[in-house]
């Protein structure tokens, strides 16, 4: 009986299908041949994730002093090719810089002090299209022209800026913003930047007030104005405390907070949910 050998390439589509839909099997698929090792093993790599308490259940888990040996073990070159998405959950500017100095190639990057350090990148720019941080300093002293928002397509801004400081203008002008959220429990002090990027922001399909507790639908119209609710590319998501979960399961399969909200609005606009129904029960499964 003849035995059956598939063509190279589509062999290794094969195991990068796999790799892609269940990453924890890499370990194992790793051991299979040599040549599965090459191609498999930069996507041991493709998340990583540095978090000191929830575990993870399809990615590793790694503390800072494991990922610094991980970073420092083979040349930068191949992290800047593998590494892709990157949740770096510390309040170390120091390490944060260190592992963003070798992940240059990252698209998807969720750290507190990414806004801090990413002025300073700005010069040899990460090619970022999804950024979870802090507003400031980044939104004020980077403008929207700058190669580092060039690829920017979503953007998750954690706490607000002071009082004094309107960072509206720099969000409406990012060239390829289409999905901007805020982070935000205290939502009076962003109501005017909600208003002003959904009206100056020709590309902005989606913004997301995401909060931390349901609220009563009747109260949206005490704590938000008449104008924002009237746009339908607002919604309020309660995310509670599962930012972490939603952002691996997005990473996983497309199925956090952003897909549920572009679904919510297009049900909406289709006349199947309430027009005058902003609130979105966020959904674990």
């Amino acid at each position: 009986m003849e035995t059956l050998v598939l063509p190279t390439e589509l062999e290794r589509h094969v195991f990068e299908l796999c790799v892609c839909s269940r990453p924890e099997t890499v370990p194992t698929l790793m051991l299979v041949a040599w040549r599965v090792k090459e191609w498999v093993e930069p996507f041991l790599y493709r998340t990583l994730i540095t978090l000191p308490l929830l575990l993870v259940d399809r990615y590793p888990m790694l503390t800072e002093r494991t990922l610094s040996t991980v970073l420092r073990s083979k040349p930068p070159a191949f992290f800047h090719n593998s590494v892709r998405h990157l949740f770096v959950y510390t309040f170390r500017s120091d390490f944060v810089k260190f592992v963003l100095s070798i992940c240059t190639g990252v698209q998807n990057l969720w750290s507190f002090q990414a806004s801090n350090l990413l002025v300073d990148l700005s010069v040899k720019p990460l090619p970022l299209k999804r950024l979870h941080t802090t507003p400031m300093p980044l939104f004020l002293n980077v403008s929207p022209s700058d190669p580092l928002f060039s690829r920017l397509t979503h953007l998750e801004l954690m706490g607000s800026p002071k009082e004094d400081i309107d960072i509206s203008a720099t969000l409406a002008l990012l060239p390829r913003l289409t999905h901007l959220a805020f982070n935000e429990n205290h939502t009076a002090m962003l109501i005017s930047s909600y208003n002003s990027v959904l009206h100056n922001c020709t590309s902005l399909l989606v913004l997301v007030s995401l909060r931390g507790r349901s609220f009563a639908t009747s109260s949206l119209h005490e704590e938000y104005e008449d104008d924002l609710l009237q746009d339908s590319r607002f919604v309020v998501v309660t995310i509670g405390c599962l930012w972490f979960e939603d952002w691996q399961m997005e990473v996983l399969n497309g199925t956090g907070y952003w897909n549920q909200a572009e679904a919510f609005i297009a049900k909406r606009r289709a006349g199947e949910i309430d027009a005058t129904e902003y609130m979105i029960p966020y959904c674990t499964s």
